[in-house]
This record gives C-alpha cells, structure tokens and sequence, in this order.
C-alpha cells in the first residue's frame, strides 16, 4: 500500500486529536469535499457562485490583519449567488476584471465597508489566528471548514464589538496540526501553497473551496502532503524556489501532482464565480500554402501558466500585452487552460483583445510539471482533463518543460493522441534552447524543440545573435529544418526586443503564430 493511501486512511478513521467540527455550529457551513468535486464537475477546479453584486475595498485601504478577515470573508460570500466582495488593486489588471465583470456580466458594484460588510454577511464566527506564525494558514483552512471568517488577534475587540463569537483559538497550532485532525473534511484533489507572509493572497479561494492552505519550505512534511492528494491533484500557489523551482516541482511530478503558480493571486472566489463552457480565439489559424523559398519561424513568450502574473500587471505593462506595439506581427502568448474554470471571464478579454496574437498552453499542460516524472496513470488522467480544458479554450498546443526526456516519443502519446492536441513544443529546463529545433514525431504529431531563444545575459542569446541565425536558417517548409520556435524570456525581454529581430529578418523568414508553426509541421514536413 502506497504511502498516500495510509495517509488517508488513516486519518479518515476520524479526529486523533483537538476540537472536532462536529462539536461548532457555524452559520455558514462548507459544502462537503465530495458535493464541491461533483459540482465543479471531473477535471475542473472549483468555482464559486455566480457574483451578482460586489462589495469593492481597495487593498491599500486595509491592513495586513483587515485583509485576512476580507480575504476569508470573500471567500465564504463566493458560496452564495448574490452578493460578494471584490479586493481591487486600481493599478493592476484587477480594475480591468472588476469593469469587464459589470459591463459585461451585469454585476453591480458597490463603494465597500469592510465591517459593515461583515455585519451585512450574517457570518457570526471567527477563527482567531496570529501573525507571523503557521496559525494565518490554519485559519484560512478552518474557515473554510467552520464558515468563520480569520480574524487576527489585534482585530479581535473589533470582531467581538460586531457581534462575532470565537469558534476556534488556532494561535499556538501549524499545518501538521491540521493535517492530523481535518485532513479527511478537505479537498484532496487541490490544495493551496502559500507563505504566512502574505495576508490576502489566494485566502479567498482557501475558504471557498475548502483546501488545506500550507507552506514549509521543501520539507519531509510538505513531501507527504503533496502525497497525499489525489492523482493529478493541483497544488495553486508556489514553493520554495531558493535551490530552484525543480526542488519541488520535482517532488510534485514524482507524485502525480501539477502547480499552478499562483502566489499573488486575488479574488479568484469571485472570478471563479463566472460560468463559460467554452471560448473560442478571436484571431483566425490560417494554414498558408508553404512557399518553398522561405523559413518559418514563430516567436512564443515564456512562462504563461503563471495564474497570477495574467491577473496582475500582464495586461497593462509595456513589455508584454500592454506594448503600444503588439498587434504589428503575429505573436505567441502562453496561457493556463485552468482559466476557463478559475477566470473565464479574464480569459475571454484575453481573446476578445487579441489582434495578432495566439495562445497556447503554457508548462506543461494543465499545469507546471514534469511529464518524465509523472506517474503513467496520474499523466493519462492528466492529459484527458487537459485535452477537454483545451477543447473548450479553442487550444491546440502546448509547451512542455521538462530534462532529457525529448526523445520519449512514448511519453508524449499521453498528450497527442487526444484529439484535441496537434503537437507539443518542447522546452529542455535548460537551455530551453538545447536542442536547436529538433524534432520527434509520436501518434503522427510533432514535438518541436525551441531553436534559439531571446535571453538576457545568454551567450547567443541577444537580438543580433537570433536574427544573424534565422537569417541563415533552412529554406524548405517540407523539412523540420525550415522552422523556427523563438522563445523570448518573459521577465529579461519585452515585445519591443522581439521587434527589434523581426525587423533584422530578410524577407525570405516569414513570422506565423505557433500553433500555426505546428500545424505546417505536421502537415508539410512529416517524415
């Protein structure tokens, strides 16, 4: 027997220690773990209510301790149709979420109060929790549990004065602490990563979904929660990354277990809340006629499963969506298919925006992993719910990270026998442009290696280097050589430095989108 299933089953013989829920009377009790999977439906994530009105703070208004209590607060309102509360940052992409969520989907915002909201709520419980210790995420689970707002102890006059009574006193407890006694109450098939450090980020998707929020380093402890989930499982948030992120990404791939980086993430509860059952790209895949004196290349940005960066200032910085200058070439975007689910209204203004530009799938697949060390049932059950996240995104690629697995033609049948999937372009962890445009076939598909890449610091790595080599490149659309993937590092270059090699290029190297690339791969390249 596997450790994760001792784990489980041994806590499901019940409480080995503490105050058991069954002993609270909460006023807003959480949906059970298994009515929450069954209405978020196989392979979606969970979802709040749709929101009706909005109770709008702004987040510089509050402290550290009011943002827990609102954060927790927005959470358990998500599990109601009606009224809700949304934390707005004006300078991010937030205020674009909030119009686009009243112009719209109809809802009605509304100037908030946070206690008054409190008040307004009906919740009449609170978790006391302090800060700087491992009790913030204790709390935040234990809402979610209990349909008590957390409230930190230099607010808890304030909560008392407003008629909240103290169900749980969790000061003095940690994530072990919960994991003994209220695993089996909790989601298994998602859980949140997060530092007590930061007071608002991702709590209100804690509360309403009803996950373990939890956060030790990379730990022995955070090795057996990650064991514990399910197969496939989502851990929403990010880990220690201080000896680099595959010194947990690791860890969750050998588990069968995906990330979503999604740290900074706010008001997911409330965006969750919109219902699209499916999305399609604005801007047309159009096959060109191969012409046989020309080079192909497509330019792809890095890191688009980052959650948090597309909710927070991709839209509106200059060196990515924002640029004054998108639009002037085809362009390819990274995105999460978990969007659909978690932000699908943030994902239709994506599409609605687009003018040249294309989405794929970010790493790798439904979510950040490494398909070499995942499991074979855990990554069969992955790319079958990734398959239908796509279906319903209107994706046809994605990108994968992974180490000297390229040649693993077997490993990627799990993904290109889906129907949905036209073929996977294949970064090595490093450099991603290791294997300069290689290409392997499986299920009659192509996996294609990135060529060269624009990268900050990287020796071959600058515009004139790039351009000097597509300049130079393979004249054939009929062999693998006369394409190009360029992957342009999200956080060293901007649009205006992909510009810059377009506009080096001879006239002979024509700019496609990706999915494009891969599909005249496929169709006029096989081998």
């Amino acid at each position: 027997m596997s450790d994760r299933r001792r784990l489980t089953r041994r806590h499901a013989l019940g409480l080995t220690a503490g105050l058991g829920l069954a002993s609270l009377a909460p006023s807003l009790s959480a949906p059970s773990v298994a009515a929450a999977a069954s209405a978020a439906g196989a392979g979606a994530y969970p979802k709040g209510q749709r929101p009706r009105l909005v109770n709008v703070l702004t987040e510089d208004s509050l402290s550290s301790a009011e943002r827990t209590l609102a954060t927790t607060l927005q959470g358990l309102l998500a599990r109601r149709s009606g009224e809700s509360l949304y934390l707005n940052i004006p300078s991010l992409g937030y205020q674009i979420w909030l119009d686009d969520l009243v112009s719209r989907y109809g809802v009605r915002p509304r100037s908030g109060d946070l206690w008054t909201t409190v008040t307004r709520s009906g919740v009449d419980g609170y978790v006391l929790f302090r800060t700087g210790t491992p009790s913030v995420n204790v709390a935040t689970t234990l809402s979610g549990l209990t349909g008590a707002v957390a409230v930190e102890e230099s607010l808890e006059a304030l909560a008392i004065q407003h008629g909240l009574r103290k169900v749980l006193d969790v000061r003095d407890k940690d994530d072990r602490w919960v994991l003994d006694n209220y695993w089996p109450r909790l989601r298994h098939d998602v859980a949140i990563e997060q530092k007590g450090d930061w007071p608002e980020r991702l709590r209100d998707y804690v509360t309403m979904a009803g996950t373990l929020a939890f956060f030790d380093g990379n730990s022995d402890f955070r090795a057996e929660v990650v064991d514990a989930l399910d197969d496939d499982a989502t851990v929403i948030g990010w880990g220690d990354a201080s000896n680099g992120e595959d010194a947990f990404i690791g860890v969750n791939s050998s588990a069968g277990v995906k990330a979503l980086p999604a740290d900074h993430a706010r008001n997911l509860s409330v965006l969750s809340g919109i219902r699209e059952d499916r999305l399609s790209q604005r801007v047309p895949d159009k096959l060109p006629a191969p012409d046989p004196n020309s080079h192909y290349v497509t330019f792809l940005i890095t890191d688009g499963d980052n959650i948090q960066w597309m909710l927070g200032d991709f839209p509106t910085d200059p060196r990515w969506f924002g640029s004054p200058r998108r639009g002037e070439i085809d362009l390819g975007w990274g995105i999460s298919p978990s969007l659909i689910d978690l932000a699908p209204s943030v994902m239709r203004w994506y599409y609605d925006q687009s003018r040249k530009d294309r989405w794929v799938v970010g790493p790798s697949g439904g979510g950040y992993m490494y398909p070499s060390r995942y499991p074979a049932a855990a990554l069969d059950k992955h790319t079958a719910s990734l398959a239908k996240a796509m279906g319903r995104s209107d994706l046809s690629v994605a990108q994968i990270i992974d180490f000297d697995a390229f040649e693993n033609t077997s490993l990627w049948s799990s993904y290109l026998k889906r129907r949905e999937i036209d073929g996977l372009i294949y970064l090595e962890y490093s450099r991603y442009d290791g294997l300069k445009g290689k290409v392997v076939w499986s299920e009659g598909k192509p996996v294609i290696s990135a060529r060269t890449m624009l990268w900050d610091g990287l020796d071959g790595a600058d515009e004139a280097s790039v351009t000097a080599e597509l300049n130079a490149a393979t004249r054939n659309p009929h062999s693998t050589a006369g394409y190009s993937v360029v992957v342009w590092h999200a956080w060293s270059k901007s649009v205006d430095n992909v510009l810059a090699v377009v506009d080096g290029l001879d006239p002979h190297v024509k700019v496609v989108p990706p999915d494009t690339l891969v599909k005249m791969v496929g169709q006029y390249a096989q081998p």
